[in-house]
């Protein structure tokens, strides 16, 4: 074989991998070839996000993080500035809420869009939303604790509640085993469902109070 010859099927060989290679990036870099803007979301958690994680508009992937910093505003508070890259064709609007979402409960983070009020203006390359904040991990389990706690403490009571009814103490305790009072109890819820005239009617005065009316009265003539 000429040297030649081997060259040139070196040269061809180099080619094809060179073909290859390019069909590999087009195929995994989606959105590097394609045309988009650039927005700034400012928040004060990021919640753990991390440059690369998608944007997701209306739950589809439009983009990506590009950067993510800290910086002061103009009352000295620390806030999180987040440079984000999306598609073109994927219309944000100016009232969209833009949040740090997380794909099920430890996935992966990434930038939530909800779109905004249809009809409204688009925000355009360079433009800066307000996101809104997401809810720390810590603070989920920190609110879980405490109801944890409120509901231990509700079991205690209602233990304790329980515990006098068994010995008796407390009126439902003495309903449950006096058992004077809880004949008492149901005769009388006998007599009204057999007499429910009773509970329409109006109890007769005592006889002392209707004597001394009559003696008033004749006082008077």
């Amino acid at each position: 074989m000429k040297p030649i010859e081997f060259e040139v099927r070196i040269g061809v060989f180099v080619l094809i991998g060179i073909i290859i290679l390019i069909v590999i990036i087009f195929s995994i870099g989606d959105f590097f070839f394609k045309p988009g803007y650039y927005l700034y979301v400012i928040l004060t958690f990021a919640n753990g996000v991390q440059e690369s994680a998608p944007v997701r508009l209306a739950g589809v992937e439009v983009g990506e993080l590009k950067e993510a910093g800290v910086f002061k505003d103009e009352t000295g508070q620390t806030k999180v500035k987040l440079h984000i890259w999306v598609m073109s064709e994927a219309k944000v609007e100016k009232d969209a809420k833009v949040c740090i979402n997380t794909l099920g409960l430890i996935g992966e983070k990434y930038v939530e869009i909800i779109p905004g009020t249809p009809g409204s203006e688009i925000l355009k390359d360079g433009d800066t939303v307000i996101g809104t904040d997401s809810i720390s991990v810590e603070q989920i389990t920190r609110k879980g604790y405490d109801v944890a706690v409120k509901l231990e403490k509700v079991v205690d009571s209602f233990d304790s509640i329980l515990s006098q009814v068994k010995s008796g103490k407390g009126t439902v305790g003495k309903l449950v085993f006096d058992e004077a009072l809880y004949n008492e109890v149901e005769a009388m819820v006998k007599d009204i469902k057999n007499n429910p005239w009773k509970l329409l009617s109006k109890p007769s005065q005592p006889k002392e109070k209707t004597e001394d009316k009559a003696g008033s009265n004749k006082g008077k003539f």
